[in-house]
């Protein structure tokens, strides 16, 4: 039997409210189903998942046989490439079955915490993001709120959770939708959500004085060594197929890769931010430049060892563009170097290896040390993630407090805002 739902939500909201939300939305369809408690009525996926990897199999089955998807919404959610990718997946299995119809209301958004409709791109606005009037508390306030305010919304919830369950009971009997006969691989899928576009500024019948926003997005750039370069002078497992973001800075102990290790960081509600990968190259200069015109920042993580090669080579690759960086005092771009003490690989080199970092970051790392800008023996995934964190937090604020305060003229009377329909096209 098909799943009546797949649960697509972004790991950064887990909790124990969405736990309760997703047992609480099964409960109410299996009653309706006529089906046994614990049936399983819905999908949800708990696996820490990797961007880079294929789809897990119980995951493809699950998006190729599910009848609707809810997609649990929020800052974190639109700005997760991973659930971007499901929602691009199961929107095509509706674009496939649509014929020269609309798209079947089959893909189906709740506001689990508030977020800017008008800021996401006009395929995502296209289906349905809200359930019901605009200003009801599920939407207005969302359903993270209602959960966290139980004793006061739990008739408002339970009326909630009984529409929503008969509104994807009979969307899936209505619309039947076949698999996708060619489904796209993980890798090569564009994921639906791109970054937000600057919020545009509101005329009005006078002068506003617009106070500076911190940055939006974080570029994150990995000095790790494709192990296709370095042939048999260290094993490749800590490299996966490229280095860069495949990295993986803690492996044996910890398989998870650097990319979207540290996606799932900003991402997290409480700094909402987008980000990218973007590849070390001899551009690197102008891209840390083209990213403080832009008012965004740069993130560089350094795998050690990958600078000890590089300082062997007849012709370094990294060490130059790095040693001009390290010549540079900016305040929107900052240096994580994690130190693997399990890689046995690296143990017995440390001093060798330490040197070729300090080599490349003298300033940074002796001269004129700041954390803020530049750390380095981050030794476990937590301590990664929570200097990240750290790091996006103070540099959107250094960014921020030097932005000039834009002062626009009137510009005419107020447009009225569009802000997306509240029920499937």
């Amino acid at each position: 039997m098909p799943y009546e739902f797949f649960f697509s939500y972004s790991r950064s909201n887990s909790s124990p409210y969405l736990d309760q939300f997703f047992e609480d939305l099964c409960e109410d369809l299996r009653g309706k189903l006529g089906l046994p408690p614990g049936h399983p009525v819905g999908f949800r996926d708990k696996h820490n998942l990797e961007l880079g990897a294929e789809w897990a199999p119980t995951l493809l089955d699950a998006l190729q046989q599910s009848k609707v998807m809810l997609a649990l919404g929020s800052p974190a959610y639109f700005q997760s490439e991973y659930c971007g990718k499901e929602w691009a997946f199961f929107r095509a299995r509706m674009a496939a079955a649509k014929g020269a119809g609309a798209l079947p209301p089959l893909l189906k958004s709740v506001v689990w915490i508030p977020f800017d409709i008008a800021r996401l791109p006009a395929r995502v606005g296209e289906l349905q993001l809200l359930s019901g009037a605009k200003e009801a508390v599920h939407n207005a306030k969302g359903l993270h709120y209602m959960l966290k305010q139980i004793v006061d919304q739990r008739s408002a919830y339970n009326d909630f959770i009984d529409a929503l369950s008969d509104e994807i009971r009979h969307a899936g009997d209505a619309h039947p939708l076949p698999p996708l006969p060619d489904p796209p691989a993980l890798r090569t899928l564009a994921p639906a959500f791109a970054a937000p576009p600057a919020a545009a500024a509101a005329g009005g019948g006078a002068a506003q004085i617009l106070m500076p926003s911190g940055p939006k997005h974080v570029h994150f750039i990995y000095v790790a060594a494709d192990p296709h370069e370095f042939g048999d002078a260290r094993p490749p497992d800590p490299y996966v197929d490229s280095g860069a973001g495949d990295w993986r800075p803690f492996f044996p102990a910890d398989p998870r890769r650097v990319n979207p290790l540290l996606q799932q960081v900003a991402a997290r509600d409480e700094l909402a931010f987008s980000s990218t990968e973007v590849p070390f190259g001899d551009d690197l200069i102008q891209r840390i430049d083209a990213a403080l015109k832009q008012r965004q920042i740069v993130v560089i993580v350094i795998d050690p060892w990958s600078l000890h090669w590089d300082a062997q080579r007849p012709t370094p690759r990294y060490l130059p563009l790095l040693q001009q960086l390290d010549a540079r005092l900016d305040y929107h771009w900052c240096v994580l170097v994690p130190w693997n003490d399990e890689d046995a690989g690296i143990a017995p080199l440390r001093e060798q290896v330490a040197a070729a970092v300090h080599g490349a970051f003298d300033r940074h790392a002796t001269l004129l040390p700041n954390p803020l800008f530049y750390r380095e023996d981050i030794s476990t995934a937590a301590e990664l993630q929570a200097a990240v964190a750290e790091a996006l937090t103070r540099l959107k604020e250094e960014v921020k407090k030097r932005a000039d305060v834009a002062r626009p003229m009137p510009a005419g009377p107020a447009r009225p805002a569009v802000t997306g329909p509240s029920s499937a096209v």
